[in-house]
């Protein structure tokens, strides 16, 4: 009930902010990179001026709001390109839920109810909320991995590793790690796959660009990366864009991997090693992509988690709430904690089965079911 209160007051909230100003930042983007696909050639989609051209009257575009995204993502909305940008807009939020609502029900576990309070609780958060305020591609993204996972689940690595470079062409800054994470645990053939459909999705962009529409792209990401203000969900927000920061982002990177490898019997504790590792190592983050932690915790949750790592859970709920009033820090120091329980789950697991205890007499009480 209470993050069915706060998932209305979202939907409120964006409807608010549809009806005043229906030009989303972040999907308006995309469809101009369309739109100059269309019209001027897809060598064309980061051309500053044109990109500021067709942005005229709904919005700048600045190293704050310049489209620097994987050509697909240009490709994707090209048949949304015609409509106005509020319809385009409210058409891929839809698109957007139903995406987010499918990987719930394929991931998410337990009865109906408890599926139904879990989907809440994740639309509830900042980060999924904020994700659908601006256009994102979060939503995507995240249903493509659960789809990659629930075929890794059945051992179907061919169609995993193309699923899995698909949503890597959309946001690859929040998958980074997880091939990586899949590869050390000995999964190498979806890793394979992916490899080679994204290597096809690569010429494929490439080709679409040409050599100067690949250097204008590079010259856009290094426009945006100047800018300090584009990452604000990073640890140089702690210890400032310098040496410190990348040593403290790498060394989580290569924890998450370790751990994977440690955990590579179990794939659940892999794949969500594998986003945990991304967005904890990540230098250039936003406060959407932290939906990405969504699924991993759906993930873990399947496999009945010791009382530890669900303590860690709702820690890491109020941590992302955070979020909403600007306040990274929480989830930057809650990050490297949960990368801890994911590693340790299996010994905390059977360590709270041969403890007795609170966690115990629970469950007991749990498996008696309710009194006639």
């Amino acid at each position: 009930m209470a993050a069915g209160i706060v998932v209305a007051f979202g939907v409120a909230r964006w409807v608010g902010h549809f009806l005043s100003d229906p030009n989303a930042e972040d999907f308006r983007l995309q469809l101009v990179a369309a739109r100059i696909g269309i019209a001027d050639g897809w060598s064309h989609i980061y051309d500053f001026d044109l990109q500021k051209a067709a942005s005229a009257g709904i919005g700048p575009i600045d190293s704050m709001h310049l489209f620097i995204n994987p050509p697909p993502a240009a490709w994707i909305v090209a048949p949304l390109a015609s409509l106005p940008l509020a319809t385009g807009y409210l058409i891929w939020t839809l698109i957007s839920l139903a995406a987010f609502i499918a990987a719930a029900l394929l991931v998410c576990p337990g009865p109906r109810l408890v599926r139904i309070t879990v989907l809440l609780v994740a639309l509830a958060l900042w980060p999924v909320h904020y994700q659908f305020w601006l256009g994102q591609w979060v939503a995507v993204t995240l249903a493509l991995l659960a789809l990659a996972w629930w075929l890794l689940e059945r051992d179907r690595w061919v169609l995993a590793g193309i699923v899995l470079a698909l949503a890597f062409c959309a946001k690859p800054q929040d998958i980074l790690l997880l091939p990586v994470a899949l590869l050390v645990s000995g999964r190498w053939k979806p890793v394979a796959v992916f490899a080679v459909a994204g290597a096809v999705l690569a010429i494929l962009s490439a080709a679409s660009l040409g050599p100067a529409g690949i250097a204008t792209w590079l010259k856009d990401v290094a426009i945006v990366r100047a800018d300090p203000y584009t990452a604000p969900v990073t640890y140089s927000f702690i210890f400032g864009r310098g040496s410190l920061a990348t040593a403290i982002e790498i060394a989580l990177g290569l924890a998450a991997l370790g751990l994977a490898w440690y955990r590579r019997d179990r794939l659940d504790l892999v794949f969500a090693l594998g986003l945990a590792g991304t967005t904890a190592s990540a230098n250039y983050l936003h406060e959407d992509d932290i939906a990405m932690l969504v699924l991993a915790a759906w993930i873990v949750l399947r496999s009945q988690p010791s009382w530890s790592q669900r303590a860690g859970l709702m820690a890491g709920i109020v941590a992302a709430q955070f979020l909403a009033i600007g306040l990274p820090i929480p989830i930057l120091l809650w990050q490297p904690l949960w990368i801890v329980l994911l590693g340790l789950e299996p010994r905390l697991k059977r360590a709270e089965v041969e403890t007795p205890g609170y966690a115990q007499l629970f469950m007991a009480k749990e498996a008696q079911g309710p009194k006639p």
